[in-house]
């Protein structure tokens, strides 16, 4: 369920504060973490389900007009989202991926054949990326932010998975690219691709094979992509099942900081290997 559906009443005070609406929740952490209660925040895309498959609602609509900021990830990511996302003023919009990856830029507008399928869009998942990002929600808001993830953050964070570094464990979907990669730990298997599709019966057979000669520990569980192929391929390989959550589902409607949520994860990731 999104944010906007336990939101109280926005009071005068609130109202003066500019609005930022994101599309996911992971990136409304980012900016309320980044600006704290001089902005108000706001999302659309319920956390519990994928955002690649969301369809904008008329009352998503009202909001992202009502917004001085609308901040998405690009169309390769909220697919079905993509045309109303590009019917924003490009005064008021921030397109993570194009910042992120400037020489990929890419519009809503472009055929989706088009698009670079093999840039992982996930970029949440990278403090550095979510600093580069802050950096420019604060050019455009005029407005100084504060830390998002501190040397602090990522020394505890690091300490707590020194001993998931070297395990090996399937995951939901390709999804975790950058966390594995700013965190030194071990690339794991795929059950679904980048986009969180099904893969053939070919790629299934050769990730059990695969999964069985690595010794994997678990298999990794997003609640967003449902538990059916997930528990199978566990069941195949006699490892237990876990729960990740990128898109902070368990939070609710709350918006932790990005640090907490950071933390959060790498506490999920290292029970794999307990």
């Amino acid at each position: 369920m999104g944010l906007t559906s336990f939101a109280p009443a926005v009071s005068a005070q609130d109202s003066a504060k500019p609005l930022i609406v994101t599309s996911i929740k992971p990136l409304a952490i980012i900016a309320k973490s980044a600006f704290k209660d001089r902005v108000r925040v706001e999302y659309i895309m319920p956390a519990g389900q994928s955002p690649h498959d969301y369809v904008v609602k008329l009352s998503d609509i009202r909001k992202l007009s009502s917004a001085n900021l609308v901040f998405w990830i690009g169309p390769d990511f909220e697919v079905r989202a993509a045309k109303q996302f590009a019917a924003v003023p490009a005064t008021k919009l921030v397109t993570a991926m194009n910042l992120i990856y400037p020489d990929h830029e890419v519009t809503a507008t472009d055929s989706h054949d088009h698009h670079d399928q093999d840039i992982d869009p996930h970029i949440w998942l990278s403090s550095t990326f979510a600093k580069q990002l802050v950096e420019n929600l604060s050019k455009r808001l005029n407005l100084q932010s504060g830390e998002v993830f501190s040397e602090r953050a990522q020394k505890i964070t690091e300490d707590l998975l020194v001993n998931a570094k070297k395990g090996n464990y399937v995951v939901h979907h390709q999804g975790f690219g950058y966390f594995v990669e700013e965190f030194e730990l071990q690339s794991g298997l795929s059950i679904r691709d980048m986009r969180g599709k099904q893969q053939g019966a070919k790629t299934q057979y050769n990730l059990r094979l695969e999964g069985k000669k690595r010794g994997v520990s678990c298999v990794f569980i997003e609640p967003q992509h449902g538990h059916k192929d997930a528990m199978a391929v566990a069941k195949d390989l006699s490892v237990p099942t876990t729960t990740i959550d990128i898109l902070a589902v368990a939070s609710d409607a709350e918006l932790p900081s990005y640090e907490s949520y950071i933390y959060g994860l790498a506490t999920q990731f290292s029970a794999c290997f307990k």
